[in-house]
């Protein structure tokens, strides 16, 4: 009876005090970034320390508030702040919708504005929330937690990601290059590489992105040139009044630095070559500058440096203009020793069944410059015009050096020789881009979108060096080798690549902007690409290389013109040696042309507030011309030749959300895309590195592809993130790398070896182990982020349609790690501007095929290794800060071996463990 008593007491007493109280609702909108929902703004009543956030949707309420007038206070980092008097009537819901805008006066005193709210791990998730389309984005603030230092590296961070070790190639659940597409802000971007269709991203440092996004999944807007990942780099901007930023930085590496350094002759520290072609018009005149010897120094600590600059002019209530310049330099030096061995198999009597045996001396240098403005137009609340201009100038260097035997140099145990092949290599790239950009908006349902890019890349490789040379240690000498006149040569590439791009929306909405049940949305896009290629090399044709000797340490007593004049050796080009014959100075040369032209229609509709599906259908013209003339000739097509490809596709689309509540979606994708071949693995040149070539294959043809993908998403909170999702693709006639029987021991081309499949499930988290927050300012988190994939792929032979003997029936596609972790832990800890941040960062990737093997020839595997980072930050107040990052801290050996029982090691090296330390200062 007493305790019935107390709980009526307590039952009146509560409704009592609910019907002397009310509460305040209401949503908040940003003025800014087109009256979006505005999610963790700051909420609170004046004079008190009672508040709230925001939510997801921009929601917010205040509840169980005594009946009375109070003022509520909101406020947004960089937005003007706001006071609002509110009647609280008892039992009554009061709402007020508030939209949040920009304040001039205090843009100046903040670092995070409308803009960077793209930049923020949180603001990511919020988008991820709401996309009807499966797509993950990773954005600067994370990429400063994790050292991120470019698009590269940040592609790395996403669930599926895998990269090939030694090349800027992406794979992305086991779909390499040829299977992805880049963009710059929506628009295409050319490739840097003649030998690859993307971009390589390293060029685009972390000082230039806003985020990087990646869509595993496709709508009909993208291209579908695509089965792998459609990777768009968003710019950054500003929308401060006033931004300038220095930053400084240096590093060192455990096996380079302060160490001996071998560069080459020719190039500089600063990666500006401005002698990229050949100056020979007369094969009796030896007319090159630089020496086959390289030159000795120390490696030098990296350095870094970065200047940003932006400023917003407000010219009215409603319009103003913006700009943001970044210019940077880096560099870096590398060194590394390891092996290299053309193991083919092992005989019935454990005897190897190898080629050449090598150890080998790697150095690397590169050094790259950028610059980027971007200048934004606010005409008014409807109308905006934007301009993006990137340049990216990029010099790497490398000097080869192996060392070691052959089968029939130094092998017996009477023969005490060995061979040296020393090969010396730059690239420089020049990257120009320029966007123009227009949004519009019309009433309240309609909105208009246009774009147009044009875009050039030069890439040119000036004097690439080989050398080979028989050391005879029994009498202490080193003499010409000469299997072939390519042994000694120089070698001189140029690419130049042009791209024009535009993109056309029209969207109208079922309803109001930002009040509707969908929208549709009508499409162009088109491009225009042509590309130029030559190359020549020049052979040092030796008349009696056996007793020719040399001073490796003045090779140019030997490569001169008296030894010319004199007939020690002779030059000779691809097409001759006939010095009064035009045609001997003709290049190896391709050039190439690819149209496109697109239509899609796109819809989404909200059947329910749970329920929304996007359907999309995209009609694609495809014309893709290539034409060489070349000294090698491919089954089929003589060596000047040229072949066309002409396809048409509808390609359907498929996005399904369902909302299970408003912390669970429910997720699932269906489309259709193709892959072309590029123009690369079509021109039958043939790239030449130290112990390998690499030629196209002018026969093949482009694979259909189909994806699907179904998801589990949870977001426990503003901050956190648990997904599951399983995927398929079917990829028919599908194009793989592989490596073909010939006299050269590591001979690659591209074949449509087969169809393809691949299964899939990933998983990813992020979650919050600690967070507390103070009201005195104060303030820690410790985070635990982490994905895994899980994923089975099988590539079944056509052997029936190749040229291609292929070893057994079927093989894991080319760089399909069947499994891959990335993790990270990260604690963080402010007091008012001071802010201290440090993160652990994991990846690992399991065994997965380098090349697929033919005639007996089993695949080469890359070794799945560890990788370990550490990063560690503090900002002093809100103008200085400092970086300390460690990277490749466990420093394991990176090896491929051939897919044999003994998984003997092929090749094999060490990266050294890296640490950098920087400073910023921003005013």
């Amino acid at each position: 009876m007493k305790k019935f008593t107390v709980l009526l007491m307590l039952l009146v007493g509560a409704i009592s005090y609910a019907q002397t109280t009310g509460s305040v609702v209401g949503k908040l909108t940003d003025k800014e970034y087109n009256d979006e929902p505005l999610a963790f703004a700051n909420v609170l009543i004046k004079g008190t320390t009672t508040g709230t956030t925001s939510d997801f949707d921009g929601l917010y309420s205040l509840e169980n508030l005594e009946a009375g007038n109070y003022t509520l206070v909101f406020s947004f980092v960089g937005y003007e702040t706001q006071e609002i008097a509110v009647t609280v009537t008892a039992g009554k819901v009061t709402e007020v919708n508030v939209p949040m805008g920009a304040s001039a006066a205090s843009l100046s005193e903040v670092v995070i504005t409308t803009t960077t709210k793209r930049e923020s791990e949180t603001a990511l998730l919020l988008e991820q929330k709401k996309a009807v389309e499966i797509k993950t984005a990773i954005g600067a603030q994370e990429l400063s937690k994790k050292a991120v230092s470019d698009a590269a590296d940040a592609t790395l961070k996403v669930t599926g990601v895998n990269k090939q070790e030694g090349s800027s190639k992406i794979y992305v659940r086991g779909l390499g290059d040829r299977y992805n597409s880049t963009t710059l802000n929506g628009l295409p971007l050319p490739s840097n590489d003649p030998r690859n269709k993307n971009i390589d991203l390293s060029l685009f440092s972390s000082d230039i992105i806003e985020s990087v996004g990646i869509g595993k999944a496709f709508s009909s807007y993208m291209s579908s040139d695509v089965a792998g990942a459609s990777i768009d780099i968003v710019s950054k901007a500003t929308n401060e009044k006033s931004l300038f930023k220095v930053s400084l930085s240096s590093g060192a590496n455990t096996q380079t630095t302060f160490k001996d350094f071998k560069t080459i002759d020719g190039a500089n520290w600063f990666g500006v070559n401005s002698n990229t072609h050949h100056k020979v018009r007369n094969l009796n005149t030896y007319s090159f500058d630089n020496s086959f010897t390289p030159d000795s120094g120390t490696a030098n600590p990296n350095m870094g440096l970065s200047i940003n600059y932006g400023r917003k002019i407000t010219l009215s209530d409603d319009s103003n203009i913006s700009f943001f310049l970044v210019g940077s330099f880096d560099n870096k030096y590398a060194y590394q020793e390891g092996t290299s061995d053309a193991i083919v198999d092992v005989y019935d009597d454990g005897s190897l069944n190898v080629g050449s045996i090598f150890d080998t001396k790697t150095y690397s240098y590169s050094a790259s410059k950028m610059l980027m403005g971007n200048v934004s137009y606010k005409i008014n609340n409807n109308h905006k015009l934007s301009y993006n201009h990137l340049f990216v100038h990029s010099n790497s260097q490398k000097i080869e050096d192996f060392l070691g035997t052959t089968t029939d140099i130094g092998r017996p145990e009477d023969d005490n020789r060995l061979v040296n092949l020393v090969l010396q290599t730059e690239v420089q790239n020049k990257l120009f881009v320029n966007q123009l950009m227009s949004e519009n908006q019309f009433g309240e349902s309609f909105d208009v979108n246009a774009a147009v890019s044009y875009n050039a890349i030069y890439n040119d490789e000036p004097d690439r060096r080989k050398n080979t040379f028989i050391i005879d240690n029994d009498a202490n000498t080193t003499r010409i080798s000469q299997n072939a006149v390519r042994d000694n040569s120089r070698f001189y590439g140029n690419l130049f690549e042009n791209s024009i791009a535009g993109n056309l929306s029209a969207v109208k909405y079922f309803g109001e902007r930002f009040e509707n049940k969908g929208k549709v949305t009508l499409g162009y896009n088109g491009s225009v690409t042509d590309r130029k290629f030559d190359g020549i090399y020049f052979d040092h044709n030796f008349t009696n290389p056996r007793t020719t000797f040399v001073d490796v340490n003045n090779l140019d007593a030997t490569f001169n013109q008296i030894n010319l004049d004199n007939d020690v050796f002779g030059v000779e080009t691809s097409r001759g040696r006939n010095s009064d014959d035009p045609e001997t100075y003709l290049p190896q040369l391709y050039d190439a042309t690819k149209t496109i032209h697109a239509a899609y229609i796109d819809a989404v509709y909200n059947f329910s507030d749970k329920f929304t599906a996007n359907i999309g259908l995209r009609a694609e013209d495809i014309k893709m011309d290539v034409e060489w003339d070349t000294n090698i000739s491919f089954p089929g097509f003589s060596n000047n030749s040229q072949i066309a490809l002409d396809k048409q596709y509808v390609l359907p689309t498929l996005n399904l959300k369902y909302q299970v509540n408003d912390k669970i979606n429910l997720r699932a994708s269906g489309s259709m895309t193709y892959t072309y071949p590029q123009f690369k693995e079509i021109a039958p040149f043939t790239y030449e590195g130290i112990n390998y070539q690499e030629s196209g294959n002018p026969a093949l043809l482009p694979s259909d592809n189909y994806n699907g993908e179904l998801k589990f998403e949870m977001f426990p909170n503003k901050t956190e993130l648990v997904s599951i999702g399983v995927f398929g693709k079917l990829i028919q006639n599908s194009i793989n790398r592989l490596e073909r029987n010939s006299a050269i021991e590591r001979d690659f081309t591209f074949d449509n070896s087969g169809d393809a499949t691949v299964f899939g499930l990933e998983l990813e988290g992020k979650v919050d182990l600690l967070s507390i927050e103070s009201d005195d300012d104060k303030s820690q988190n410790l985070t635990l982020g982490g994905n895994a994939t899980l994923m089975k792929t099988k590539l079944k032979f056509n052997k029936a349609n190749t040229l291609f003997n292929y070893t057994g029936d079927s093989s894991e596609l080319e760089g399909a790690a069947p499994f891959t972790i990335n993790a990270d832990v990260s604690y963080r800890f402010k007091v008012n501007e001071k802010e201290t941040m440090s993160t652990l960062v994991f990846n690992y990737q399991s065994d997965k095929v380098y090349s697929v093997g033919t005639n007996f020839k089993e695949n080469i595997i890359e070794k799945g290794v560890p990788l370990l980072d550490f990063v560690f930050s503090h900002k002093f107040n809100k103008n200085l800060g400092m970086k300390f990052n460690v990277k490749n801290i466990l420093n394991p050996s990176f090896d491929r071996y051939r897919d044999i029982p003994e998984k003997l090691t092929m090749n094999s090296y060490k990266r050294g463990t890296s640490f950098s330390v920087g400073i910023a200062y921003e005013l």
